[in-house]
Order: structure tokens, then sequence, then C-alpha cells
């Protein structure tokens, strides 16, 4: 069976968005969630860059 790589961007709550995605879909997962290592001009520590 063929998979599918889904690419959305999101400016805010792109973690529950994926989650949402991959609850909704069957056989579907949140693979990881890389967050910032330090604050800078557009993001603080800790905040979600990718899904």
């Amino acid at each position: 069976m063929a998979k599918n790589t889904i690419c959305i961007w999101y400016d805010e709550d792109a973690e529950a968005a994926a989650r949402f995605s991959a609850a909704t879909f069957p056989d579907s997962a949140v693979g990881a969630v890389h967050l910032a290592p330090s604050d800078y001009p557009s993001a603080k520590k800790g905040d979600v860059l990718t899904v």
C-alpha cells in the first residue's frame, strides 16, 4: 500500500493540528515534535518549530 507524507504549514497550534490529523486518519502517527532550543527573534525556547 502506498504511503503519503503530509506537509501543512501552521503559524500556531501545529502540534495540536498534527495530533488531530493523526487521530483522524487510520494508521497515522505524529513521528516527532521539534522544539526551539533557545530564544531567538521569532520564537521562544520550547516553542514548537516542526511536527
